[in-house]
């Protein structure tokens, strides 16, 4: 029996084969050895060996790319002459948040394996020394950067020897399965526009309806090209589709190159049995980052900004196509259209008795309204095309269209004063032309009724125009027709409208007192211009123009009392106007503050928009409160002061321990429209409530106290 016991052992032995042998060096935060996958090596083959870490808890290491902040880990050898090594085969990494940052790294017990080839004439019998210096930064609160000297000596056998099995084998194993393989049966893109990036990942076989997807994770190989914070992820009919951003220096690649790793350990994604899979995604310019129809959002995205669902338009263009009619109608009840809309009405009121005059009429000025629309769309997508960040009232973010913004309202206020005709400016041609034609008067006004609503988002409006602006060019346009016939028709249909008509008052003097009236709301509109332009341009250019609108004043004067009578007075006014629109136009703009990166800091206890805050915030657990505004937005002032900026409001922000964000978008800031366009917005007013681990809220473009206190008392477990 004894015998028997001993021919077993031997047999044991001869299985397993001699044993590789390795020191074990233990830093404060790391237990760091050479671990192999056999017990020897024949000559000239190959095995994998690798570097095993051992965290302890709550510290971390790097992957190849290590994220926002972070190194690599490497590992430099000493080997015997003739052998080889590759590359580290990197395993899956997690995302690693960090404050507002978010890393690429691992946790717990890692190994990173290597492929380790023998020299061929090494000799059976005798040991291969491999000496490594492995060299990691360890984090936790602090990054502590360690290193350590390993040895592994592994033994050499005959060939016809089968190397045995370590306890690493299994190990092994595993990481060769979890090992990243090339993204086959799927297609790789990438959309950019500006710093925005749009990844998709599109299976080439015909997914079965209603079939649930996992949540993915990517990591790009190259470092500091994506902001790692920035991770929306979407599930699509044929697959995926990612939201990224690149960093502010970094130069956009001709392709994107990185993992795509499914949660969950899921290999079935990919087709295959690894969760994680190679891919290159080539890039390809666009006007605009649109998401595929029937995207939504995932869970895992990153927090942040993320899409609102509360609020938002999914991909249905009849809804967008109604909420854009729908919010044209409103527009015509902003404050901003008013003054512009009261004089068509007094001009109705003068030509009630003529029905075929009203109806040339109101087709003119619907015909303005509508082309005007379409015209801002067209701008809007040039634009957007040509790499700017801009949306809806992006005209008024230039201090030069605010300035003749200023003085058209300035003009026209002088003109119903009685200051001047506007006829007798013109030279006599052009004079009788617009006689002939009255119906040009109602095209401009409708221009006109444009051009004053630019500053406002009516209710329904800002999802619409959100959902227009990541859409095609032609639906786009189509959305823009729909919001500017919603805001022709109420004053057509009451032109055509016999009914109507007939309640309209008689023509009398009461309409000559109503008309010069009617010039203060268009001197209060030059006054909010100027006020605008001061926070655009500092108080030096809003005194440069104060000192214009007084020249024309007095220009207009001349001109109506004679002065400016024939060509050489109309020639000598006209250069006179030019000298002064020159000297006057707004060209400095007031230094950015170093701080924020804005020229203007909020203040009364909001936040300047800074979205590495919001993400410290959302980390806290604190909720947010952001107002998109602008100081062009007559919408958002009104808002401001009476709900926003009142003491009732105050208190119940505190109540709640909400964080005040004030996100201003009166000068033109690509983070701004980029975060509005997260959203499916497009335009100011926007107000959302972004509550810890939950979807942010939009609300109404309107406030109420009412609104307010119902959005807050969401946050109430």
């Amino acid at each position: 029996m004894r015998r028997l016991w001993s021919l077993l052992i031997c047999m044991a032995l001869g299985a397993w084969g001699p044993a590789a042998l390795a020191n074990v060096v233990k830093t404060e935060h790391v237990t760091a050895e050479l671990v192999a996958e056999r017990s020897a090596v024949q000559p000239g083959q190959s095995l994998q060996i690798g570097l095993r870490l051992q965290h302890i808890p709550l510290w971390h290491t790097y992957w190849r790319n290590p994220g926002d902040s972070g190194l690599p880990t490497t590992i430099d050898w000493q080997l015997p002459a003739g052998s080889q090594i590759g590359e580290i085969e990197w395993p899956a990494p997690k995302r690693l948040p960090i404050g507002p940052l978010v890393n690429y790294g691992f946790e717990g017990d890692l190994l990173l394996p290597l492929r380790f080839t023998a020299p061929a004439d090494a000799r059976p019998g005798s040991d291969l020394r491999l000496r490594a210096q492995a060299q990691w930064l360890v984090c936790h609160d602090v990054c502590i950067p360690e290193s350590a000297t390993l040895e592994l000596l592994l033994p050499v056998v005959a060939e016809g020897t089968t190397p045995g099995a370590t306890a690493w084998t299994a190990r092994f194993e595993s990481a060769a399965a979890a090992r990243a393989q090339p993204l086959k049966g799927w297609t790789a893109g990438l959309q950019r526009h500006g710093r925005e990036l749009l990844l998709t990942l599109e299976s080439e076989a015909q997914r079965p309806a209603g079939a649930a997807l996992p949540a993915v994770e990517v990591f790009p190989f190259t470092e500091q090209l994506i902001e790692p914070a920035r991770h929306e992820l979407y599930a699509t009919p044929r697959g995926y589709a990612l939201r990224l951003r690149l960093m502010a220096e970094a130069t956009p690649p001709a392709e994107l190159q990185g993992v795509v790793v499914a949660q969950g350990g899921s290999g079935a994604v990919w087709g295959g049995g690894s969760a994680m899979a190679e891919f290159s995604a080539p890039l390809r310019e666009v006007p605009r980052i649109a998401l595929p129809e029937g995207a939504r959002l995932l869970d895992g995205a990153a927090p942040g900004l993320a899409p609102a669902a509360s609020g938002g338009l999914g991909t249905s263009l009849w809804m967008a196509l109604v909420l854009a009619f729908v919010g044209g109608m409103v527009l015509n009840l902003m404050p901003c259209v008013f003054p512009v809309l009261s004089i068509k009405l007094l001009g109705l009121v003068k030509q009630a008795a003529q029905p075929a005059a009203l109806r040339t009429h109101a087709l003119a000025y619907g015909g303005g309204v509508l082309l005007s629309f379409l015209a801002l769309a067209l701008g809007l997508i040039a634009l957007q095309a040509a790499g700017s960040a801009v949306g809806w009232g992006f005209q008024l973010q230039e201090p030069g269209m605010v300035f003749v913004l200023a003085l058209l309202f300035f003009a026209i206020g002088l003109n119903l004063m009685g200051a001047y005709e506007f006829a007798n400016l013109l030279p006599q041609r052009a004079a009788s032309w617009r006689a002939q034609r009255p119906a040009g008067d109602a095209f401009a006004c409708g221009v006109l009724a444009v051009v004053a609503a630019s500053p406002c988002t009516a209710p329904f409006m800002g999802a619409a125009l959100g959902f227009a602006m990541t859409q095609s060019p032609a639906v786009a346009l189509a959305v823009f027709g729909a919001l500017g016939l919603g805001m022709a028709l109420p004053y057509m249909a009451l032109v055509v409208a016999p009914g109507w008509r007939s309640r309209l008052p008689r023509p009398g003097p009461w309409m000559e007192r109503l008309k010069q009236g009617l010039a203060f709301p268009m001197f209060a509109t030059a006054v909010w211009l100027l006020w605008v332009l001061g926070q655009q341009a500092g108080v030096g250019a809003m005194a440069r123009v104060l000192m214009a609108l007084v020249g024309v004043a007095l220009l207009l004067w001349v001109a109506h009392i004679g002065g400016l009578r024939g060509a050489l007075g109309k020639s000598v006014g006209v250069l006179g106007l030019a000298g002064l629109l020159a000297w006057s136009w707004p060209t400095e703009l007031p230094a950015a503050d170093p701080t924020t990166g804005t020229a203007q800091v909020a203040e009364g206890g909001w936040l300047p928009y800074d979205e590495a805050a919001l993400e410290r915030f959302a980390a806290e657990g604190r909720p947010v409160f952001v107002d998109f505004t602008a100081a062009w937005c007559v919408s958002c002032q009104v808002n401001k002061r009476l709900v926003l900026n009142t003491d009732q409001a105050r208190q119940a922000f505190a109540q709640a321990n909400v964080v005040l964000v004030r996100a201003d978008w009166t000068r033109r800031d690509a983070v701004i429209t980029a975060a509005l366009a997260r959203l499916g917005r497009n335009g100011v007013p926007v107000y959302v409530l972004l509550r810890p681990g939950r979807e942010p809220l939009l609300l109404p473009e309107i406030l109420s106290q009412g609104i307010l206190r119902e959005a807050l008392s969401t946050l109430q477990p």
